[in-house]
């Protein structure tokens, strides 16, 4: 039955002897090394917990009990921390009665202010003070917690059990750990510390606090006080400067006559801007009156605004006007000498000189007034020009006058400024408010924050879990052995013929452990694979007595290397190797041959290992005639008889050439001549034949036999042969130009899950 849950390409992956080696090897190389980087990745990745935690159970569990008991010891052997806090309110108190003062006392609740009250609270001389504070008004109390771990810290440090040593303890833990931090947004300060005593903890911030608002209003008092009185002191100075100041005015206003009639100017000044304000109207009523004068002068009597203004003219121009249009009519009948003609004549010439005559009357007018103004603009000039004079005679005084008088302003200015923060501080150091309100005082917490046993000894065990699995990731990492079904196929790209389990099992199937695996290996229901001998006769006893998927494995592994029997290839010989010793080989060849004997083929089994030969052991037989020997002899091959070429097993179509050990030189053996010729005898008197060799890597044998059979089996141990091995003998082998048949992963783990894959469970035991 063919076992192997995938059959890989054989023709592909078989090595014909006359493939030119140099090509080949090339090629293998890279392909080599890249299968040997896949694999480390596929098997690094493919990690099967179940079978790790059936392998290192026990170092988890002691590694989980060890990390669980150090956080257990944490808590014990720490001292427990007490966290409490406290909250303060800085209130912007006094600021109706300080605003503009010099008063230092108002309270400054902005966020500088704010930052400058928590520097205060974090300086090392009010911690000192806050700490004094606690010592003088409270009394140490003993330790109050009572459960396990606390009674457990008292019995590894008795001195915790003195209230006296508690209370220093907790007092420098709290000075250590003590912080002030703003309250985002608020003005609110929340105090916090640590402490080993949760009674220390909290009367340490109350104490604090306290002494936080007694210094805030002690320093606001004494402040207020000082300001108060530095006030007072000086408007009393300023008062005395001001009736200083106001006498000198007053004895120089005298001395000077009186001249200073404002409070801004002298006499003397005050004529002068009186006779410059004349000037002024003088000067404009003069261009007034010299604009009219010229216009006479430059422009007809007829045109001008007074002639045109003038009623008296307009009712004389009239009368002219109609005594004319009357004329005009009289002469176009009467001649110029008629009566009714000179009538009219008469009276427009007496119009027209009474016209002209009040025409000439304004025009002296306008003339005269613009005289009149001319000259008194002259005399007011002279007049200016000489009070001016008089007054730069006395601009000294003026100046000395003006600098008095503002003194006594400005002194009168300050002492009025004085008054009225004199009041103010009297009124502010008054009002008993105190700006440092307690919100929320601190109180003894009931358990410490720290450490915590739940979290330190599930830490603790999680840190055992993790070393547990770092150490085992680490090892398997480690581990460059092959140790799955299926890894020598990716390692190697060559197939894999079968899976022979491990011999963890006792013959009803119950899994034994590691010693009794060692004390047992030669008992019935186990098979060595290490190059134990075991008690006589053990391969038959244990093909019989073994668990019956254990010789379904081999006959799968048989079935895998006969499927190209029917394609007709004749592998007859075999050799079985491996790449270093102990990795099963010779049990692999017994058993296979016992497998091949049960198809009803004549199976010869062959020791060809001139060193350490095991095979005749494993059948309870002598090894007095030999390979050696054969070798050894001239006689020719064809006068043996048949029983010395093998000896029979007690199975049915099994025999044995078995082998010993010799000092002869072993390669002078190997390169006879002779063991060719030996080795195509039993090839025609036997229907198989499987060779035993020595380990691939070590020795040379195997190379130098290998060339003389038809197909060569590598056999691979789980967990012992390392996949740099497995990589080097299978190119020594490819670079011999030998035929592979296959790879057999011997001592497979059966308990993994890896065992439902192929039949284990399909094929049970009928003992179990």
């Amino acid at each position: 039955m063919e076992i192997l849950p995938s059959r890989p390409n054989y023709e592909s992956n078989h090595l014909a002897p006359n493939v030119d080696s140099g090509t080949s090897i090339g090629r293998g190389d890279y392909r080599d090394q890249a299968m040997l980087e896949t694999d480390e990745g596929s098997t690094g990745s493919a990690l099967n917990l179940r079978d790790l935690l059936r392998r290192y159970w026990l170092l988890l569990i002691a590694l989980m009990i060890l990390g669980a008991s150090g956080g257990f010891a944490s808590v014990v052997l720490t001292s427990p921390k007490y966290r409490t806090r406290l909250l303060l309110e800085i209130q912007g108190v006094n600021e109706a009665f300080t605003k503009g003062s010099m008063d230092g006392a108002a309270f400054d609740a902005s966020e500088v202010g704010i930052q400058t009250q928590i520097n205060i609270l974090r300086s090392g001389s009010f911690l000192r003070r806050g700490a004094d504070r606690l010592q003088s008004e409270t009394v140490p109390l003993a330790p109050t917690g009572r459960d396990l771990f606390s009674r457990l810290r008292e019995r590894v440090n008795p001195a915790t059990r003195d209230p006296l040593e508690n209370a220093r303890r907790g007092l420098i833990t709290a000075l250590s750990t003590f912080d002030a931090r703003p309250v985002n947004r608020t003005k609110l300060i929340e105090l916090s510390c640590e402490s080993t005593s949760p009674d220390v903890a909290a009367q340490f911030l109350n104490s604090m606090a306290a002494e936080f608002k007694e210094d805030t209003v002690r320093s606001r008092m004494q402040t207020s006080q000082k300001t108060s009185e530095w006030i007072s002191a000086q408007v009393e100075e300023t008062k005395s400067k001001l009736q200083e100041s106001e006498e000198r005015l007053r004895e120089f206003v005298q001395a000077s006559g009186n001249l200073f009639a404002g409070q801004d100017a002298t006499v003397e000044d005050t004529k002068l801007s009186q006779l410059k304000g004349e000037l002024a109207k003088i000067q404009s009523e003069r261009i007034a009156r010299q604009t009219k004068y010229e216009l006479v002068l430059k422009s007809p009597p007829e045109s001008l605004p007074d002639i045109l203004d003038d009623p008296a003219l307009r009712g004389y121009q009239q009368q002219i006007g109609a005594l004319s249009r009357e004329k005009a009519v009289l002469e176009t009948t009467f001649t110029s000498k008629h009566e009714k003609v000179r009538k009219v004549d008469v009276q427009l010439g007496m119009l027209e000189k009474t016209y002209k005559n009040e025409v000439a009357t304004i025009l002296k007018r306008i003339q005269n007034d613009y005289d009149s103004a001319l000259r008194h603009e002259k005399l007011l000039v002279s007049a200016y020009s000489g009070q001016s004079q008089r007054v730069g005679s006395g601009a000294g005084k003026a100046a000395q006058f003006n600098a008095l008088k503002r003194e006594v302003e400005t002194l009168r200015q300050i002492y009025q400024n004085l008054l009225v923060q004199s009041n103010q501080a009297g009124l502010s150091s008054s009002v008993p408010i105190n700006p440092i309100r307690i919100v929320e005082p601190s109180n003894a917490p009931d358990a410490p924050y720290k450490p915590q046993p739940v979290i330190n000894i599930s830490f603790g065990t999680l840190l055992g879990f993790a070393m547990c699995v770092g150490f085992v990731f680490l090892r398997e990492k480690a581990d460059r052995s092959i140790k799955h079904p299926g890894s020598s196929r990716r390692l190697l790209n060559t197939p894999e013929l079968g899976v022979i389990p491990n011999l963890h099992l006792d013959r009803n199937g119950v899994k034994k452990s590691s010693r009794a695996v060692t004390l047992s290996a030669a008992k019935p229901g186990t098979l060595p694979l290490n190059g134990d001998v075991g008690d006589p006769g053990a391969a038959m006893v244990s093909w019989q007595n073994a668990p019956s998927f254990l010789a379904e494995s081999f006959r799968g592994t048989l079935a895998s290397i006969l499927r190209n029997q029917t394609s007709g290839r004749m592998d007859k010989t075999i050799l079985v190797t491996s790449p270093g010793p102990g990795e099963g080989k010779t049990t692999v060849v017994q058993n296979l041959g016992i497998a091949l004997a049960e198809t009803g083929r004549k199976v010869l089994l062959v020791d060809a290992d001139f060193r350490r030969p095991h095979l005749h052991h494993r059948f309870s037989l002598p090894n007095d005639w030999s390979l050696v020997d054969l070798l050894s002899q001239k006689i020719p091959l064809n006068e043996y008889s048949p029983d010395r070429f093998g000896m029979k097993t007690g199975y049915s179509g099994l025999w044995v050439f078995p082998n010993r050990a010799t000092q002869e030189n072993v390669a002078k053996l190997l390169y006879s001549p002779r063991l060719r010729a030996i080795f195509e005898s039993l090839a025609e008197g036997y229907d198989m034949v499987l060779v035993d060799a020595p380990p691939i890597l070590h020795l040379a044998d195997a190379r130098i036999i290998a060339p003389l059979t038809d197909a060569l089996i590598l056999v691979l141990r789980s967990g012992v042969t390392n996949r740099e091995s497995a990589v080097e003998a299978y190119r020594r082998i490819r670079e011999d130009g030998l035929s592979v048949l296959g790879t057999v992963l011997t001592d497979c783990d059966s308990n993994s899950s890896l065992k439902r894959s192929y039949y284990y469970d399909y094929v049970k035991d009928d003992r179990a």
